[in-house]
């Protein structure tokens, strides 16, 4: 009877040995799929100071944040090479601030007004979303549902400080050879300084229910196209078209046009409320060279944006709380997108080691109003230290500083005195320091 007992008792513990083998090579190849053994983390923190000291409609404001940021990236693999996830935590402490400083983009306005008591850091999980890819042949489909970054996706953008505006909706797009074809359908978004999730509105405050964005890109060398199409509901429609070409290695070629027509809701807001009366369009071309040591980018842009008896305005952005497609160096510590605005911009940066750039930039620009010729602009100085040898390879230290020139305003528009506009001066300064590092 005992051995009996015995040799039964050895078969179920070799039964139940041989299931949890059985189960502990299932949990093993479950973990060997792709979507563990290709999943990656990145943890990045950026340290970020900017200041701006202006007098354009006071005496004298000045514009100062600062803030620490932190920010962990997990990008899963995909499951049956088809579907995977992503998600990244943003999360930023306040070092100081003045009143105003949310016009700097970096820290939260946790209350009524721009008042230094207001300033905060914050915490999110600004990216989450299920992705997918498929390939069909020698076509690639790819597509993201959830909160994402769209960079240039069409006419919707995003900006950066010590976070991305981020955007809750789907994209995607499919891809064969030199084509691609992508689109976004978007409701809502997260500020690049905020934790909030935020509707998108016009400029009196009034709901636009989504924002919707198509593209179609030809890239090849050496000329590649891009043309945008556009729409925030019932307000704005945008178009855009993008060229580059590459004549020889050393040079590259860009143009730009944006034209944005005013549809119902935009048209039904004061006066004092629009950018412009009914089309405002953009024109920009810019040409790099880039040598061993040193390179060098010139551009040049010119604004139409009518508004009667006032300075009309190129608007970049498609709402309130989203942020426009615009890669004109138009674009700068000021905007250069006044309605005949003429425009001329430079950068230029000289590699004096592998690791440490040194350069110029700067705008100059004039557009006439009432018998003035009104000009602006401005310089700055800014360098980059990028070190390649461990354990820094991954530290990026920028800076930047330097002065400019602008106008007594109402808006846009220049407030005269004796039919004389009044000149302003500006000083900013920018300060990065950034360290990332892949945890697995």
């Amino acid at each position: 009877m005992k051995i009996k007992t015995l040799a039964a008792a050895m078969l179920m513990l070799g039964y139940h040995t041989s299931v949890w083998a059985a189960e502990a090579q299932n949990e093993k190849n479950y973990l060997a799929n792709p979507f563990f053994t290709d999943a990656s983390m990145t943890l990045s923190l950026k340290n970020y100071w900017k200041y701006l000291k202006e007098e354009n409609a006071n005496p004298k404001r000045v514009h100062n944040a600062w803030g620490q940021g932190v920010a962990v990236d997990y990008q899963s693999g995909y499951f049956a090479n088809f579907i995977g996830v992503d998600a990244v935590y943003y999360g930023a402490v306040k070092l100081g601030a003045s009143d105003y400083f949310n016009s700097r983009g970096v820290l939260y306005n946790n209350g009524d007004g721009n008042k230094k008591s207001n300033a905060e850091g914050y915490s999110k999980f600004g990216q989450r979303n299920i992705k997918l890819k498929y390939n069909l042949a020698d076509a690639q489909l790819n597509a993201r549902w959830g909160w994402q970054v769209l960079k240039n996706y069409g006419v919707i953008s995003t900006s950066n400080r010590l976070s991305p505006t981020t955007y809750s909706g789907i994209s995607g797009g499919v891809s064969y050879e030199h084509l691609t074809i992508r689109g976004a359908y978007v409701e809502n978004a997260i500020d690049r300084n905020s934790p909030d999730k935020k509707q998108f509105q016009t400029n009196t405050g009034e709901k636009i229910n989504h924002l919707a964005s198509g593209e179609l890109l030809w890239n090849s060398q050496p000329f590649s196209l891009q043309y945008g199409y556009g729409e925030s509901e019932n307000y704005l429609r945008r178009h855009l078209l993008f060229s580059q070409l590459r004549p020889v290695e050393r040079l590259k070629i860009g143009t730009q046009i944006y034209a944005t027509e005013a549809l119902d809701n935009y048209l039904a807001m004061p006066a004092s409320k629009r950018d412009f009366d009914h089309n405002a369009w953009h024109f920009a071309a810019d040409a790099t060279w880039q040598a061993d040591r040193w390179s060098t980018k010139w551009g040049v842009g010119y604004t139409s944006a009518k508004k009667e008896n006032e300075v009309g305005f190129y608007p970049r952005h498609m709402s309130k709380n989203s942020r426009g497609t615009f890669i004109s160096m138009a674009y700068a510590g000021d905007d250069y997108m006044r309605d005949g605005e003429l425009v001329l911009a430079n950068i230029s940066d000289y590699q004096l080691t592998p690791d440490l750039a040194v350069g110029l930039a700067g705008n100059i620009a004039q557009f006439n109003y009432k018998g003035n010729h009104v000009r602006t602009g401005e310089i700055s100085a800014f360098t980059r230290w990028a070190p390649s040898a461990p354990p820094m390879k991954n530290l990026t230290v920028w800076l930047m500083f330097g002065p400019g020139w602008s106008y007594k305003t109402s808006g846009k528009t220049p407030v005269l005195t004796d039919g004389r506009y009044t000149r302003t001066h500006t000083l900013s300064s920018e300060a990065i320091v950034e360290y990332r590092f892949r945890m697995f």
